[in-house]
């Protein structure tokens, strides 16, 4: 695909920095336009893919407001990064211990293979890993033998929670929705931890679709604060049907389905089922099931 920079683009000091703040700029790279004035940013970690694409709808509006002079319609997010070699993905568990082995993951390697991203799937056992990183880099290091580039491994980014949202095209009761939003972010934060990010992902077709942006919009906190987010879907998913099954391919960890029918369930509901993602079902009455 062929990406446009106009004549100030190089000058990222001048708009991006300022735009996502430096952090973020020294991890995720601009690289152009495409035809639909979609940004193109490439990230230099699979962590901070997976966090950028939970804000590239809000990114976009920062973005948008941040250039006047050119419309951004979307941000979309290109990982850069090398493929952890097979003997490292095996030995991962002796390197870390078997417990903290199905805790941390290593993702990839980034930083021409200088850096290794590791994904933690919660907070603890983040913080019970990062004393033993000097340790596992040193193995890590003679694991891979000569030419080995490995310096660094980062704190781990924690696990984001994804929760897909659908509903009925006559539902219409916004307060059921709040509720339930609320219950869930509750939830995530009791059984995950409050570090955890969550974001309700949805196909930004129905008037349910719209009351879960609002209400996150509402309630979260600055849009570089990871905390809170609703997703609408991507690129390439102009039709409904694309975007319910792009919110399925995303592999959300849970599924709220506001039916005014559980007779009549929506397409997300059985891809969901089919892929054995959990559903909860919420109806009119307010009353729920699994």
């Amino acid at each position: 695909m062929s990406l446009e920079q106009p004549a100030w683009f190089a000058d990222v000091d001048a708009w991006w920095v300022p735009a996502v703040g430096e952090e973020v700029a020294a991890r995720v790279r601009p690289l152009g336009f495409d035809a639909e004035l979609r940004l193109h940013v490439e990230c230099d970690s699979r962590a901070w893919t997976i966090q950028v694409r939970l804000l590239a709808h809000h990114l976009a509006k920062r973005l948008d407001r941040c250039l006047p002079q050119h419309q951004v319609t979307g941000v979309i997010v290109r990982p850069y990064a090398v493929p952890v070699p097979l003997v490292l993905e095996e030995h991962w568990p002796e390197l870390v211990g078997e417990d903290l082995g199905a805790q941390i993951l290593p993702l990839q390697f980034v930083r021409q293979g200088r850096e290794l991203s590791t994904l933690a799937l919660s907070a603890e056992a983040r913080d019970r890993f990062c004393p033993l990183v000097p340790e596992v880099l040193e193995a890590a290091r003679r694991l891979l033998g000569p030419g080995c580039a490995l310096t660094e491994i980062p704190v781990p980014a924690l696990y984001p929670v994804t929760v897909a949202v659908t509903a009925s095209e006559d539902w219409d009761d916004p307060h059921i929705i709040d509720s339930v939003l609320f219950d869930t972010w509750h939830d995530v934060t009791q059984v995950y931890g409050p570090e955890h990010s969550l974001c309700f992902e949805h196909t930004a077709h129905s008037q349910a679709d719209r009351i879960v942006a609002e209400w996150t919009a509402h309630h979260a906190g600055p849009c570089d604060d990871v905390g809170l987010t609703a997703m609408p879907p991507g690129a390439g998913a102009e039709t409904l049907r694309a975007r319910e099954e792009q919110l399925i391919a995303r592999k959300p960890d849970l599924c709220l389905a506001f039916l005014a029918d559980p007779a009549h369930p929506t397409h997300v509901v059985d891809s969901a089922r089919a892929a054995s993602i959990p559903v909860r079902v919420i109806t009119p009455a307010g009353r729920t099931r699994g």
